[in-house]
C-alpha cells in the first residue's frame, strides 16, 4: 500500500470492531448526524453490493490450505469473500490497490501482507500471521465488512481503509488527502475490470 498521510495520531484509531461500529452507526442515526457532505475533490460515484449478513464463517486453515499459492490467491478471496456476504471482486480490486496480489508486501509505514494490514489492526482482527494469504485476506474481508456496515456507503468505506474511519468521520465524506482521493479512484478501476 501507498504510505498513509495525514492519520491520526493515534494508530489505533485504525482498527475496527464490528459491534462497536455497529453502536457508533446506531448513535449517529438516533442523533440524526448528516452522513453525508460535499467533498471538494468529489469522486465518481460507486455502486457497489452492500455486504449481507452471513451465518457462516471464513474458512479454517484446514479448508483454504495455509500455503496458498499466487494461482490459488483469487479463488482464497472468492471464497473468504462470499463467506462474510461481501463482494468478491470489490475485495479483489482492494487486493491488487493494495499489494498487486503479493503475500509478502510491506508498506513503508509497517502495513503487510495482501491487504497491507498494520500490525495493531491485524492483531485485533486475529490475525497471527499477516504474510498467510488465507489468514490476511480473512482478517481484511472483516476490517472491509466492518466499514461497510459503519458507513453504509461504499466509496467511504474504501476511503476509511486506506485513510481510516476517523479521517472519514471527520471530513463526512472522503477526505481531501491527495493518496485517498487517487486509492477510491484506483479501487473503483480495478472494480469495473473485475467485474467486467
Amino acid at each position: 500500500m501507498e504510505s498513509l498521510s495525514k492519520l491520526s495520531e493515534n494508530p489505533k484509531s485504525l482498527v475496527s470492531f464490528p459491534d462497536v461500529l455497529e453502536r457508533e452507526w446506531n448513535q449517529t442515526k438516533q442523533s440524526g448526524n448528516p452522513t453525508s457532505s460535499s467533498n471538494p475533490n468529489p469522486v465518481d460515484s460507486i455502486t457497489l453490493p452492500f455486504p449481507e449478513e452471513s451465518k457462516s464463517q471464513f474458512p479454517t486453515s484446514s479448508q483454504a490450505g495455509r500455503n496458498t499459492k499466487p494461482n490459488d490467491i483469487l479463488g482464497t478471496i472468492e471464497s473468504i469473500a462470499k463467506s462474510q456476504g461481501m463482494d468478491p471482486n470489490l475485495v479483489k480490486a482492494m487486493v491488487k490497490a493494495e499489494s498487486d496480489f503479493k503475500p509478502k508486501a510491506v508498506s513503508p509505514k509497517g502495513a503487510m501482507g495482501l491487504m497491507q494490514l498494520m500490525p495493531e489492526t491485524a492483531e485485533s482482527l486475529g490475525v497471527t500471521d499477516p504474510f498467510d494469504p488465507e489468514d490476511n485476506i480473512g482478517g481484511g474481508v472483516k476490517f472491509l465488512k466492518g466499514l461497510m456496515k459503519e458507513f453504509k456507503d461504499p466509496e467511504k468505506a474504501i476511503a476509511a481503509y486506506n485513510a481510516g474511519p476517523g479521517a472519514v468521520k471527520r471530513y463526512k465524506g472522503i477526505p481531501p488527502y491527495e493518496e485517498t482521493q487517487k486509492y477510491v479512484n484506483k479501487v473503483k478501476r480495478y472494480y469495473k475490470d473485475f467485474s467486467s
